[in-house]
């Protein structure tokens, strides 16, 4: 049977009943008598205390604990929040030769997301000069299209106060990995604890890779002694990584530096030679359902439900 938390009112009458089997005057509990003030005063005492152990209760389980009880069961698992990354990118500015751009100085877009140079870059004889860029924050939100325009925040004498990004964009950036994102991975880590190298532990390890937000291991992708690792980025579009992306997080899988036990960890060394990370491409889905009642309000929640079921229990090839 679970247990109910009682409610205040519950704890004051159960006080007043004691009270009242153990002293013998019918006066003792009028509205302002000293003892009926005690027992309003004792029920709220304890209704905090019954409050703090459910609080306390809660923290036990990742499930439901608050933020800096969660990250103290990943802290004792080694998992760690993904930090955000900062997008990077570079620009080609007009002005007079010999004018140097320091590192540091700040660019922003129409809508205000502001970028650094990261080094020194003097303007050459042809009157441009090529500036390596860095998001002053981190987020998806301040990657940029090519031939987006950046102004200078300080305009420099003898330096066009406009550039254009160049064709590769701005790119890279990532969100720091939500509260519910690092929930989900540390129950992962608790549910499937680590066991040398199977499916589960590829999948583990590529979610520990910022952006990552789904994987899939393929045992046998070609033939014993192989697995093959498949893995998307969400918040992404399109949210398949490129082959580079895919390289970086492979080499990540293989080996990497754990910051707090300032030792690189990674997969088994014999395993390396037999691990791909393919790319992927999305297969469409035409669904033929009929409803009743047909209605926008059912459409959206059948809509939702699949979306919900696709994301969560879909994977490659999987029906």
């Amino acid at each position: 049977m679970p247990y109910t938390r009682p409610s205040l009112q519950t704890i004051i009458d159960r006080i007043i009943s004691d009270l009242n089997n153990r002293v013998d005057n019918s006066q003792t509990f009028l509205r302002r008598s000293v003892f009926k003030i005690l027992a309003n005063v004792l029920g709220g005492a304890l209704h905090l205390v019954y409050e703090y152990i459910n609080f306390v209760k809660d923290q036990l389980f990742i499930t439901y604990a608050d933020v800096e009880h969660l990250e103290r069961h990943g802290t004792e698992y080694g998992i760690y929040r993904n930090a955000g990354v900062k997008a990077t990118g570079t620009t080609v500015v007009n002005g007079t030769a010999g004018i140097t751009i320091t590192a540091g100085t700040e660019l922003e877009d129409s809508s205000g997301l502001k970028y650094k140079t990261t080094a020194d870059s003097t303007i050459t004889a042809g009157g441009t000069a090529n500036l390596t860029l860095i998001a002053s924050e981190v987020g998806e939100d301040y990657d940029q299209d090519a031939s987006t325009v950046l102004s200078f925040i300080t305009a420099l004498a003898g330096v066009n106060l406009d550039t254009t990004v160049d064709s590769d964009g701005i790119t890279g950036g990532e969100d720091e990995e939500t509260d519910e994102e690092y929930r989900a991975r540390v129950l992962l880590r608790k549910r499937y604890p680590p066991h040398g190298g199977i499916a589960n532990d590829y999948e583990n390890w590529a979610l520990e890779y910022a952006g990552v937000t789904r994987a899939w291991a393929i045992p046998e992708y070609q033939g014993i002694g192989t697995i093959g690792l498949i893995f998307v980025f969400d918040d992404n579009d399109p949210i398949f990584p490129n082959e580079t992306t895919r390289d970086l997080v492979r080499d990540y899988i293989i080996e990497h530096s754990d910051p707090v036990l300032g030792k690189d960890v990674g997969i088994p060394v014999t395993a390396e030679p037999g691990f791909f990370t393919p790319g992927a491409t999305a297969l469409t889905v035409d669904f033929d359902i009929q409803l009743s009642p047909n209605n926008s309000t059912v459409q959206a929640a059948v809509d939702a439900n699949l979306a919900d079921l696709i994301l969560t229990r879909g994977g490659p090839g999987q029906t």
